[in-house]
This record gives structure tokens, sequence and C-alpha cells, in this order.
């Protein structure tokens, strides 16, 4: 279906009535009226649901890849795990928002990403078969795809202004944080072992689902704020039941001033996704495509000698074995990953103007080029010295920013952006918030296909530095 455009709405849809409502919209009685003004209480939990939502969508992803080789027997390697942990989130963000028509059902969802993820990590715990195991990844990665395309697209019922932008700030924090609490969370858990440990994280979609139905104020609470921010985008009834109950499906979430809902045709969605690719979808694919490739195919390779006291106190405290080193990089990776995906939302700095958006894709470029060079020729080492380490802890943490900086600005941007409209007749607010939803949601495949990418890349590449390096006399890698 076309998105309606009749000339008879263009008045109807700016006028207000005195309660803050636009004609068309679901009427709210005394009570709902005076607690439609968001309050700081409010607002301190959606920012918390968001954080929180991101966080534990994505903390068993991370939680997975630190249990990869507890997972897999000796002679499987893990770059496995890691294809089985994105290739069915990338099918998800690919297909779903072109063949799937129709509304967001919030709750449906949110419930549906709680229990897949819930019985893919039990499915992982209990059963020793590879296969299995495998199946159990795939079904965790499928929760985690949806639920990060869904609580992007949850974003845009707040309004395409403040409560928006923080709505996908704080999301962005909590997927950065995930980095360091499931890392941290499977360090403390692994002595437990494989099912115990995984069983308790299981956790974790559980309270997914309660952040969702029980934290996380309704859009229509902000009503106010979005009426005073921007006109064109009260109309939308978000006083939407279905956030609240799991049998809502009877209440669209959007709903077209002739009381008909929005749905967007495939040439629609194809004509929507043509302007993106350039600005926001190709520095997302570079951007994780050098990322992951300088995280699985070239740090593994950055090995030095281990420290002694008298070579430099700190290093001596810090690695004690060459199996040390990664792990390293790893938590400084993480670390800064979440500092940049915060940069909005905890410490507040201004977003990237839409024109520098791929300034983090050449900067990861860049940092991927020098790691190259310092695994297979020793650049860092023939300039720093004995301060090498410190050097590749830079590089890393550069690295980590530059990866989340473009996500943090890419779904920023895209939540405040306004579809293209080259027909010149005014487009009902609906339609204009449907157009959003699906812009939000279509380009979250580019991160995902770069990571895969740099999946395949890296298990090619990784033997082949390490060969390299030990041609030319560095045996480190063969040592570990």
């Amino acid at each position: 279906m076309h998105p309606i455009i009749l000339a008879q709405h263009e008045e109807v849809e700016m006028t207000t009535l005195s309660d803050g409502r636009v004609p068309g919209s679901p009427k709210l009685d005394a009570a709902e009226s005076s607690s439609a003004v968001a309050t700081l209480r409010d607002l301190l939990k959606l920012n918390t649901a968001f954080f929180l939502l991101g966080l534990e969508n994505n903390a068993l992803y991370v939680v997975i890849l630190s249990a990869a080789q507890d997972l897999l027997p000796t002679d499987v390697p893990t770059g496995l795990i890691l294809f089985a942990n994105i290739a069915p989130a990338l099918l998800i963000k690919v297909g779903w928002p072109y063949l799937v028509p129709g509304r967001v059902r919030y709750s449906r969802r949110v419930a549906s990403c709680s229990l897949i993820s819930f019985i893919g990590i039990i499915v992982v715990a209990l059963f020793d078969s590879l296969d299995m195991r495998l199946l159990g990844i795939a079904l965790a990665s499928l929760s985690s795809g949806l639920g990060e395309m869904t609580y992007l697209q949850l974003s845009t019922a707040y309004g395409r202004d403040e409560l928006g932008s923080q709505a996908v700030g704080w999301f962005a924090s909590g997927t950065g944080a995930a980095g360091l609490v499931g890392a941290l969370l499977w360090w403390l858990l692994r002595g437990l072992g494989i099912k115990l440990g995984l069983s308790i994280t299981s956790l974790i979609p559980l309270g997914m689902a309660l952040t969702f139905f029980v934290l996380l104020p309704q859009p229509h609470l902000f009503a106010s704020h979005t009426s005073s921010q921007t006109t064109a985008y009260t109309s939308i009834p978000t006083a939407d039941e279905d956030l609240q109950t799991l049998q809502a499906e009877s209440m669209p979430v959007y709903s077209t001033l002739a009381g008909k809902r929005v749905v967007l045709s495939l040439s629609q969605k194809l004509a929507l996704a043509r302007p993106l690719v350039l600005p926001y979808m190709i520095p997302l694919f570079v951007v994780y495509l050098a990322e992951y490739t300088i995280n699985q195919g070239v740090a593994p390779t950055l090995l030095y000698p281990v420290p002694t006291a008298q070579q430099s106190w700190i290093w001596s405290h810090i690695i004690h074995h060459l199996s040390d080193y990664y792990p390293l990089w790893q938590l400084v990776y993480q670390t800064f990953v979440f500092f940049s995906r915060s940069s909005i939302s905890i410490f507040r700095i201004p977003p990237l103007p839409k024109r520098l958006i791929p300034l983090p894709s050449l900067a990861q470029v860049a940092l991927l080029g020098i790691a190259l060079l310092e695994s297979t020729r020793g650049i860092l080492t023939s300039t720093f010295g004995r301060h090498a380490r410190t050097s590749v802890v830079a590089v890393v943490a550069l690295e980590g920013l530059s990866g989340g900086l473009a996500y943090v600005n890419v779904f920023h941007r895209l939540g405040l952006e306004e579809a293209e409209n080259s027909s010149g007749v005014a487009v009902s607010p609906e339609s204009r918030i449907a157009q959003r939803e699906f812009s939000i949601a279509c380009v979250g495949f580019a991160d995902t296909s770069g990571i895969l990418a740099a999946s395949l890349l890296s298990a090619w590449l990784q033997p082949r530095l390490c060969a390299y390096q030990v041609e030319h006399g560095r045996t480190l890698c063969r040592e570990l």
C-alpha cells in the first residue's frame, strides 16, 4: 500500500486539539492527560530501560564469543563460533525489514526474542555435541539480530527530537557495556563449567523481557514533550497497548488519519533504502570489516616476549604468559567501544555532522594498515622499541573508539533524519514514522555483514600472518 497522501488531510495533519492531541489520535482522560507530561523520573526510566535493553540483547553474543574455546573441541577453529554467532543475525537484518509486511508488534517480538534466546543458551549449556551447540548459538544469534533491529525501531516511537536521540544513544551505550559485562561475566562463571555457567546466563533474556514490559515507559507519557518539539509527530497514536500486553494485536501501532494502518510496499522500501547506502551503510560495513579483521585476524599475532620486572615493572604485572596478550587487547578494545558508544548519551559529546560520518571508517582502515604492518614488519617495534606494547594498546583503543563512534552516530542520524519526499505533497505523520522505522531497521545489516565478511577474511589471514612471522624468525605465534 502506498502512503496516504490526501490533500484534504493537510490541514488536519497540523491541527492540534486543546488537550494536545490531533484529530484521529486516541482520547486521553483527565488522569492520562496529566500524566502525559514527561517527568524527570520518566526520562530516567526511559534512558535506563534502553541502556539495559542494549546490554541484555548483546551480552549473550559476547558471552558466547568469550566461551568459544571452552565450547569447541581443540581441533575446531574458534572462527566457527563467530560464524554461527553472526550469520543468523545477518539473515534477519537483511530479510526481515523487506519481506515481513505490516506494523511492528513490539510486545510479540520482544517476547519471542526473549524466549528464543533463552532456549538457545539452554541448548548450548545442556548438550555436548558440536551440532547442538552450534544450533543453540544460531538461535541466540537470531534473537540478538531481531532484538537489535526491534529496539532501534522502537526508539522512533519516542519522536524525532531529543527523546528519540536519547533512546538511540542509551541503547548504543548499553550495547557497548555488553562487551565489558559479557566478557567479565564469563570470566567469573567459567569456573563453574559450561552447563552451570551458561545456565546462569540464561537469566539475561528473562531480564530483557522484564525491562521491556515493566521498566520501559510508554511513548504516550511523553506526548506533551513531543508536541512541543515537533507537532507533525504528535498525531501518531503511540499510546500503544501493544507495549503492555501480548494480546494487543488488534490495536495498530500506526493508524492513518483515515483509520487505515500504513503498510509500505517493497518498491517503497527499496526507494527508501537507496539514499541510505552511501552515507550510512557503506561506512558501517567498512568500519566493521576493518574492526573485526583486526580483532580476529591480526590481533592474535601481535605478540611480544613476556616482560620481566627489570624490563618493565608495569607490563610484568599484566603479562605473565604469551596467551595473556590477546585477552588484554580485547579488554582494551571493549572498554573503548563502551566509551565511544556512550559518547552521546553519557558523555554528552555532540554527534558528528552527517558529512563526517565516514571519518571513523577511514580511521579504522588506517588502523588496520598499522596493525598489519606491525604484524609483518614490526613497524611499531622499530619505532617505539620497548614501548611497542603500549603503542599497540593505543592502536586497539583507537580501533574501539572508531567502531563505536560509527555505530552510535549512524543510528543517531537515522533517528533524526526525514525520508526523502520528492513528490512535493504532504505525507501523513503515520507514513513518516513508518518510513523512519523501516530506515533504521534496514541499515542494521551493514555492520553485521561487515563482521561476517571479517570472520571469513580473518580465517584466511591469521595463519598466513603467523607463517610470515615464522619465516622471518619470529616464532612466538607458534609458542602459544
